[in-house]
């Protein structure tokens, strides 16, 4: 298994920075900040739907496939162009505040009527609020959580999403080599048999290091100039610890929250789309919660510049 991981995980990274590249050349060029990344983001979470969707419905609630894309997609869409039209400078007042708010909501509120309408076909009415309690389920896991990627895109270059992926998932590849080196104690044995707290320790050792190379590195870089982190340093090192150390240890709460959800639907993995991982929510699932706290962590960062 570990070969694997380790194999898959060197296509996916440099997969990972090329299409980042090329969002960052299409938002420095044509100032279309995150489109391509939106792209992405809308390609995997599409490849995810299909799985949640099957776990979803082991719960007896009757939710189709498409209901569960079409509900990730129209809340992953919504934040990711209101995103990239505000960069790229369309009046604020039509892409944020109330009215911003409102488009918001008027999408998840869609979302869960459609869902109904859908589920009501052929006058059926059992496990209507089953069906749209997983479509709106979908629209915040699928959509409104990887959509923090895009507005975290809006106020940085993307190389500062690529490192905070980055250090999301070294905590993963940390944990799991850790563990399988080192690990004896089990974290949460009734949940995830196979984490174990040196993993744990070991993956926020990984992701905090990670974390403190990087954001060195990009200091250096902006000393001086108006480079990729947008002049200035980034972050003081302290910082970046603590962040790596955060983004390490809500990615494993994001695996956890996966691991829950498939224990409740009786599979191992969330499907078999790629080797050494399992499925691609099994892929993605610890960098879904750590979007809003990778946000709010940068702003704090540029609140003490």
């Amino acid at each position: 298994m570990l070969k694997y991981r380790l194999a898959m995980s060197a296509v996916l990274i440099p997969m990972l920075l090329a299409v980042l590249w090329l969002d960052q050349w299409v938002g420095s060029a044509h100032g279309l900040r995150g489109l391509v990344l939106l792209v992405l983001v809308m390609v995997c979470m599409l490849g995810a739907s299909g799985e949640l969707a099957a776990m979803i419905r082991s719960k007896g609630a009757l939710v189709p496939t498409p209901v569960v894309a079409v509900s990730g997609q129209l809340g992953l869409v919504y934040v990711g162009m209101m995103a990239v039209l505000l960069g790229a400078g369309w009046p604020e007042q039509a892409t944020s505040g109330t009215l911003g708010l409102a488009g918001l909501l008027t999408v998840v509120t869609l979302v869960f009527f459609g869902s109904l309408v859908v589920h009501c076909r052929g006058r059926r009415t059992d496990g209507a609020i089953l069906a749209g309690a997983g479509a709106v389920f979908a629209c915040v896991y699928l959509g409104l959580l990887p959509g923090f990627w895009l507005l975290v895109r809006q106020d940085h270059s993307a190389w500062i999403v690529a490192g905070a992926i980055l250090v999301t998932k070294s905590c993963d590849i940390g944990a799991y080599t850790a563990g399988r080196l080192f690990g004896k104690r089990k974290l949460i044995p009734w949940l995830s048999p196979g984490k174990t707290w040196e993993g744990l320790f070991g993956g926020l050792l990984f992701s905090g290091g990670l974390s403190v190379g990087l954001v060195a590195w990009a200091n250096t870089a902006a000393e001086g100039s108006t480079g990729w982190v947008g002049g200035g340093s980034l972050a003081p090192l302290w910082l970046a610890a603590v962040a790596g150390v955060v983004l390490g240890l809500v990615g494993q709460l994001g695996d956890l929250t996966a691991s829950l959800m498939k224990r409740d639907a009786a599979v191992k993995d969330s499907g078999t789309a790629i080797p050494g991982f399992g499925g691609v929510l099994d892929l993605v699932d610890s960098a879904l919660l750590t979007g809003p706290v990778a946000y709010w962590l940068l702003a704090l960062a540029a609140a003490m510049r």
